[in-house]
């Protein structure tokens, strides 16, 4: 079967997943329309190319290649002319995807993977000791036993986790009444323990513009545990954020996120893994939050009174919100308040914990070249980003701090952050 669902009784057949994967690598080795894109095609249309065009021939090793290459950034989706609805119904990031759920079910997940894998827990008990455990992060013997537990390269700068996490700030917050409608901030679980000020500054803009915003965020989105692999543990996920947010869905508020991986995967990978209405439903009302103020523009209702310039911009576009096709919003955004901004399309080759690992820490850093090489080269007032695993990156390879587009916005507007 081509391209089974998460459901399909197929997608876990290890032969089906052997001729699926020969099918559609040569396609791909037909077209190479993606090979500029990431590492896997290279590749893989290296591999092809050895066995005299012949995708059937491809040693197990040589397939093994193209799949841990893959990092997920879903770029070549829409790159392809043959997704769905196309007859061959070629989804290449699903079946890398499903490359490494089908391994963990016969293999079992390392424990460096289930760690990386769910990062609201981390966040949970790093926030608890929040002082000691940033110390500890700056520590290099650490970082050395680190790595060796976790994979993660000594060299990744880790975020700094704060004590409280942000839904007790917004808890304690006084609301707006909300003139102008209710969201639901789900505010991932990076800006849950370490990214408070960006979540303050989404709560400070939408309520500037007369937006009332209630905690929406009731655990990871489960990203993480689909892409290392554990397709239980996603669901499980995603069945906990259906039936903790669809009866506040059902009452007409929306869901802003403003994080790009969360949001694409409440819209997107939600729906697939449940395959329930109530499922379909949130995923038609989530928005990330640079796309969801845009609409309020469209409905002219969004403040455009900015009074503080913010000069030149250096705005990186994260690739998992290129995926989700709703338009650059973020850059339009800040353009509307003032700022000239230079538009980075360039992948920071992290995308989840792929690019903090040991083993593709080079790569994931050739990856990111041409994005910290144009940065330097404009020379902005500010870097900015929606991805925050990209802002590491930018900070690691520029010394520069990359800010959430929204926190710019709050400073347009003249507010002042409120610890």
């Amino acid at each position: 079967m081509k391209n089974p669902s998460f459901r399909n009784d197929q997608f876990l057949d290890r032969g089906a997943l052997e001729v699926e994967t020969r099918r559609v690598f040569g396609k791909c080795h037909e077209c190479r329309r993606c090979l500029p894109l990431c590492p896997s095609f290279p590749a893989l249309f290296e591999a092809v190319d050895r066995h005299e065009q012949e995708a059937e021939d491809l040693e197990p090793a040589e397939i093994r290649k193209v799949i841990d290459l893959c990092y997920q950034c879903k770029l070549c989706y829409n790159h392809c002319p043959y997704h769905p609805p196309h007859d061959w119904l070629i989804d290449f990031p699903k079946l890398m995807n499903r490359a490494k759920i089908v391994e963990a079910q016969e293999q079992g997940i390392a424990l460096a993977d289930r760690l990386g894998n769910d990062p609201d827990r981390m966040g949970r008990i790093a926030s608890l000791t929040a002082s000691l455990t940033n110390a500890m992060f700056r520590n290099q013997l650490v970082r050395r036993v680190m790595e060796k537990v976790s994979g993660v390269d000594r060299r990744w700068p880790m975020p700094i986790y704060t004590r409280r996490p942000f839904s007790r700030w917004l808890e304690k917050h006084e609301t707006v009444e909300g003139r102008a409608g209710r969201v639901l901030l789900f505010t991932t679980c990076f800006l849950e323990h370490s990214g408070a000020e960006t979540a303050r500054a989404a709560v400070q803009v939408l309520e500037h513009n007369g937006i009332a915003v209630e905690n929406g965020y009731v655990g990871c989105c489960g990203a993480p545990q689909l892409h290392g692999g554990d397709l239980d543990g996603a669901r499980r996920k995603a069945t906990l954020l259906v039936e903790r947010l669809v009866s506040r869905v059902r009452e007409g508020i929306p869901i802003v996120v403003p994080g790009p991986t969360c949001s694409y995967q409440l819209k997107k990978e939600v729906p697939e893994l449940l395959d329930s209405a109530d499922a379909n439903l949130l995923a038609s009302k989530t928005y990330d939050l640079g796309e969801y103020l845009w609409g309020l523009r469209a409905e002219e209702k969004l403040d455009r009174s900015f009074t503080q310039p913010l000069g030149r911009v250096a705005y990186h576009v994260p690739c998992h919100l290129k995926s989700q096709n709703i338009g650059f919003r973020s850059r339009q955004l800040l353009r509307l308040a003032g700022a000239e901004v230079e538009m980075l399309d360039h992948c920071s080759g992290v995308d989840g914990t792929w690019g903090m690992k040991a083993r593709w820490y080079a790569k994931s850093l050739e990856i990111a070249g041409a994005l910290l090489d144009r940065i330097q080269q404009v020379e902005p007032d500010h870097v900015a980003t929606d991805c925050p695993l990209a802002a590491l990156r930018i900070l690691e390879g520029t010394g520069r701090q990359a800010r959430h587009p929204i926190e710019l916005l709050r400073d347009a507007y003249g507010l002042e952050d409120s610890p």
